[in-house]
């Protein structure tokens, strides 16, 4: 299934008032319904491709399964359009019961949460590394070339060990190399770095530690309750990678 370009007209306007119309081409982005047991647990916008790696990696996060044998199937649903299938629509079904039920999301409070928390309440859930892993500098240092030798398209782009994933979103990039490495059955990923191109966030940093990355490297920056989820999970946190330096958020 190759549904990664479509094809607009594009007018191109320069600075002396020019105008030319053709055919231009921009990067396709599509709804993702995933269900399980009968019951909508996300509504993601993706690129189209690892379906089935994205659909596991959210049920991690998510905390709804821990092992490839949580699934029993993962099918497309065929859609309500002229009874084709649209591939927007990933039915799962879990086992019983050998996956967990359905994780109530931390009770919100009259007058809210606050985000170390949300913090310390999800790490409570997670499978938490003993201590921080070491950091090894000449490995760190390679990352932006290897990030750049993974990157087929201008999207973001996250790579852990010798596998690459791409997609209009960061996260959903993540949460595909977090359903590969389930679907191997290479869980928790504690010897691995997870490498990005884009900002670490919250949600990003909640897969990676879902998946038990030793270290999360970045070559750009970090919010602040990555930060404090890389601490509370003993996740190293590396950012800013450039040629001649980086920092070090979270670990040793």
């Amino acid at each position: 299934m190759s549904r990664t370009k479509r094809s607009f007209a594009v007018t191109k306007i320069s600075a002396s008032g020019t105008r030319d119309t053709r055919a231009g081409q921009v990067e396709v982005e599509e709804p993702l319904e995933v269900r399980a047991g009968g019951r909508e647990v996300a509504q993601l916008f993706r690129t189209p491709g690892h379906d089935i790696e994205l659909a596991h990696g959210v049920l991690l996060t998510q905390g709804l399964i821990t092992t490839p044998k949580d699934v029993i199937t993962a099918r497309y649903c065929e859609g309500a359009i002229g009874g084709e299938n649209t591939y927007n629509l990933l039915d799962i079904e879990l086992s019983y019961p050998a996956a967990p039920q359905f994780i109530d999301p931390i009770p919100s409070q009259s007058c809210g949460i606050s985000a170390e928390q949300r913090v310390r309440e999800l790490a409570v859930r997670l499978n938490v590394r003993s201590e921080f892993a070491p950091i090894d500098q000449d490995a760190i240092f390679a990352f932006p070339e290897r990030l750049n030798q993974a990157r087929r398209r201008d999207l973001p782009t996250a790579l852990a060990g010798e596998t690459a994933r791409q997609d209009i979103d960061a996260v959903n990039a993540v949460q595909k190399i977090a359903g590969r490495l389930l679907l191997d059955d290479t869980l928790p990923a504690h010897n691995l770095t997870l490498a990005v191109d884009t900002r670490v966030t919250f949600e990003m940093m909640r897969a990676a530690a879902a998946a038990g990355f030793g270290i999360v490297a970045t070559t750009r920056d970090v919010t602040s309750m990555a930060v404090e989820l890389a601490r509370e999970t003993n996740t190293a946190l590396v950012g800013a990678i450039t040629d001649e330096r980086f920092s070090v958020y979270s670990g040793a």
